[in-house]
């Protein structure tokens, strides 16, 4: 398979097995992680330092993607853009306490931060390779 062309942050991404955002939901019923990757919109990035993203899931749910070893910083200029990521998706828990710090780190108001109180199991991924189309 030929790479994706575009812009490319990361390893370059190959075009094969890309499934659409929409499904990641569905592939992952019974899955704990999946290596695969997936097309979707970004619709965040952390506003501090631009290393992780948010992509929402078609539940609305928020899914938070990280890059391996944090390595990369992401422009505040992917927010809206249409991507594919390379990499697996898994399950977590997300404690309260990193919720909040995640709701801080995205602007959101002491309120809003205050209604956390519970851990939160969701789905997240860990990108090796993104390339914007």
């Amino acid at each position: 398979p030929e790479n994706i062309k575009g812009l490319v942050y990361g390893d370059s991404v190959k075009n094969d097995n890309v499934i659409d955002l929409t499904a990641l939901s569905t592939a992952m019923v019974g899955e704990t992680k999946l290596d695969l990757k997936i097309k979707g919109k970004i619709d965040e990035v952390c506003p501090k330092k631009g290393c992780w993203m948010i992509m929402k899931l078609n539940d609305g749910e928020e899914m938070r993607i990280t890059f391996k070893d944090s390595l990369l910083v992401l422009p505040q200029t992917l927010k809206g853009k249409e991507v594919i990521l390379d990499g697996f998706a898994y399950l977590d828990t997300l404690s309260v306490e990193d919720q909040k710090h995640y709701a801080k780190d995205a602007g959101k108001t002491p309120d809003e931060i205050a209604k956390i109180t519970t851990p939160k199991v969701h789905i997240l991924y860990e990108a090796k390779g993104l390339v914007v189309l």
